[in-house]
């Protein structure tokens, strides 16, 4: 990994962040590098252009975001005063710090001799699994009050999301089982976690598209009693 790239590269994803915030909020701000980033690896690997240097565009990109939560973080528990608040930011944020060092050992074992065309064959397949939750967190920060537009943009991520995490990520572990087993010990480990990581995700948003679904009935059941309410007293 060549040192001189990443420092840059995390002062690039700092300046974009920062010049999105002078519009948006930082949440929203984070969410739409991220979406950029996301983008910008999949353009790369696509075209097949200067791949190496969009290994350590994400490395960079990963870097930045910790730094990111961190300071969330750190924010957070400067605000809040109870223990328990500081346990609740510390379970929120935990899963996404150890996605992104996961994610930065997995792209990292690609510059080190291990068989970059199959961890970046498997790398982009996560990539596309995150488009859609870029853009439903996007859509549910900005049109809060459209539930039934956040329904169906949690259910297309639940779809995207499960279909690229548990089907074709699994079809292609198994397809590549033999490169796979190897691989380093160390990344046969953080590839099955990243894995597992889909498993638990796919499954609370499968809890949450089925939270959604209750909402909108018992909205369409209260609306439905209230017109009745209406046509019993016009009568």
């Amino acid at each position: 990994m060549n040192i001189e790239y990443i420092i840059p590269i995390v002062t690039f994803w700092h300046t974009i962040s920062t010049e999105i915030m002078k519009y948006q909020p930082p949440a929203i701000a984070n969410n739409l590098v991220s979406f950029i980033h996301c983008i910008t690896f999949i353009g790369h690997y696509n075209y097949d252009y200067n791949v190496e240097y969009a290994i350590h565009i994400s490395i960079g990109f990963y870097a930045y975001d910790l730094f990111f939560i961190f300071s969330q973080m750190y924010a957070a528990a400067r605000a809040k005063t109870m223990s328990c608040d500081r346990r609740e930011t510390l379970k929120k944020h935990t899963p996404f710090i150890i996605h992104h060092i996961v994610g930065m050992g997995i792209l990292y074992a690609t510059l080190t001799g291990e068989s970059r065309e199959h961890i970046l064959g498997g790398y982009i397949i996560l990539e596309k699994s995150n488009i859609m939750i870029y853009i439903s967190y996007y859509i549910h920060k900005q049109y809060a009050e459209y539930q039934r537009l956040n329904g169906l943009s949690e259910f297309v991520q639940l779809l995207f999301y499960a279909y690229y995490r548990l089907i074709a990520l699994s079809l292609f572990v198994y397809n590549n089982r033999d490169a796979f087993f190897q691989f380093h010990f160390t990344t046969q480990f953080m590839i099955l976690g990243i894995h597992g990581m889909g498993f638990a995700w796919s499954y609370r948003l499968l809890q949450r598209n089925i939270t959604n679904i209750a909402n909108i009935r018992n909205y369409r059941l209260l609306a439905a009693a209230d017109c009745s309410k209406k046509y019993d007293s016009a009568g």
